[in-house]
């Protein structure tokens, strides 16, 4: 059965897909992380990515959780959730949000990692209190994100 967010409580899931690292966690409305696993990436094998991504989710994800934010490396149209062109994972046309939904049971949206990271600290983090911000992420790659 499908869980809907207005019938459950207000924490989430958030997953990071790196070249190197998928890490999920559990946290509550206020940005607090309650819980966290990491794994590392299979990253040139889809499927075993997608695996490490379910197990990871698994591991934090709790029967009080409205929703599943998931973040990958690469082009993601976020307004179908398919991550169309990943630079450091064997990624192309996954339709990321549609599995992880099916498989979890709970609505997924699915975006950018620069994009959503530059989104939560304009939240819940360095940029709280900002009318704009900027964010500049260095891992395997380089990327970015804007909030104006």
């Amino acid at each position: 059965m499908t869980r809907t967010v207005d019938a459950l409580g207000r924490r989430a899931v958030g997953i990071d897909v790196g070249g190197t690292k998928t890490a999920a966690a559990l946290v509550g409305d206020d940005g607090t992380v309650l819980a966290l696993e990491t794994l590392p990436t299979p990253a040139e094998d889809v499927d075993a990515t997608l695996a490490t991504v379910v197990k990871a989710a698994q591991a934090v994800l709790t029967p009080d959780v409205g929703a599943v934010g998931i973040a990958a490396a690469g082009l993601v149209a976020w307004e179908t959730g398919e991550l169309v062109f990943a630079p450091n994972l064997a990624w192309r046309h996954v339709p990321l949000a549609a599995y992880l939904t099916s498989t979890l049971g709970v609505p997924v949206v699915a975006d950018n990692d620069n994009t959503a990271a530059a989104w939560g600290e304009y939240v819940f983090g360095a940029g709280r209190g900002f009318k704009d911000l900027l964010l500049v992420g260095v891992g395997t790659g380089i990327g970015g994100g804007i909030v104006s």
